[in-house]
């Protein structure tokens, strides 16, 4: 009996951590999803920029590991040089979209899959 319930138990998923570690030099940072207001790559590293950091965080990572390392439901690349937070996002202005005092442009590469999840998220 106890073997069926040591498969049961390893047969249910632990939900993912709602945060990703960063290296940043020769620190380990943890940063929660909720609290990254948007990405940017700048060369070989991203500066991520969240709301509760003065400092931006400059881990030396590559667009496409950032974006593989966020969840999809939260985060999505709008631009060659751009991942938001789209719980984050204030305004869409054209082929902008405004977070806080940013304006972020959303590039003809990521338009469609963008516009259709704000269509997916618009009343009426």
């Amino acid at each position: 009996m106890s073997e069926n319930l040591s498969n049961t138990n390893q047969n249910l998923q632990t939900p993912p951590p709602p945060y990703i570690f960063v290296r940043c030099e020769s620190r380990i940072i943890k940063v929660f999803y909720d609290d990254i207001l948007y990405v940017e790559g700048m060369s070989e590293y991203v500066r991520i920029v969240t709301k509760s950091r003065s400092k931006h965080l400059m881990p030396l990572l590559s667009m496409r590991r950032m974006i593989d390392s966020l969840p999809s439901h939260m985060f999505m690349r709008v631009h060659r040089s751009y991942i938001v937070n789209l719980d984050a996002i204030d305004e869409i202005q054209r082929m902008h979209i405004i977070i806080g005092q940013e304006s972020i442009p959303v590039s003809e590469m990521y338009k469609e899959e963008f516009y259709n999840w704000v269509d997916q998220h618009t009343a009426g």
